[in-house]
């Protein structure tokens, strides 16, 4: 028997965005990671996966923040989970028609959109929001 060891170059799975001051921005044609962390005093995070090449899972979005929010929008049959904790800040997600959405968390100042059923066995984007100041606010593209 012969062991080898694999020399193929992987593909970050996780990537980390940390700043005192900024946000984290990819839209257009890019490669979404499995994982995007991004932890910031003052900066939000805007991520438009409607023409980036997605993993074959869904993505996960862990944001926090003092100030800043989350600003994200999903293609049609992208599945993702979003944890996104701030002092002041809330959710602004877009997802296409058929997605289904589960919205959990708390919120002390700011509304909450209701979950949105979608279409059985299709995509299905969970958001956990957690802030003193902002809501979740949910739009069908």
């Amino acid at each position: 028997m012969e062991i080898t060891k694999d020399t193929a170059p992987r593909t970050r799975r996780t990537e980390w965005s940390l700043s005192l001051l900024g946000g984290l921005k990819h839209e257009g044609s890019f490669t979404a990671r499995e994982r995007t962390v991004h932890v910031a005093a003052v900066g939000g995070a805007k991520l438009d996966h409607t023409d980036a090449e997605l993993p074959a899972g869904p993505t996960h979005l862990v944001k926090a923040a003092l100030v800043g929010g989350a600003e994200l929008s999903y293609p049609e049959g992208a599945s993702a989970e979003i944890d996104a904790f701030s002092v002041l800040g809330g959710v602004d997600l877009t997802v296409p028609a058929g997605t289904a959405v589960e919205v959990s968390g708390f919120s002390l100042l700011g509304g909450r959109s209701k979950d949105i059923d979608g279409e059985p066995g299709g995509a299905v984007v969970t958001v956990r929001s957690y802030s003193l100041v902002g809501g979740v606010t949910i739009r069908r593209a």
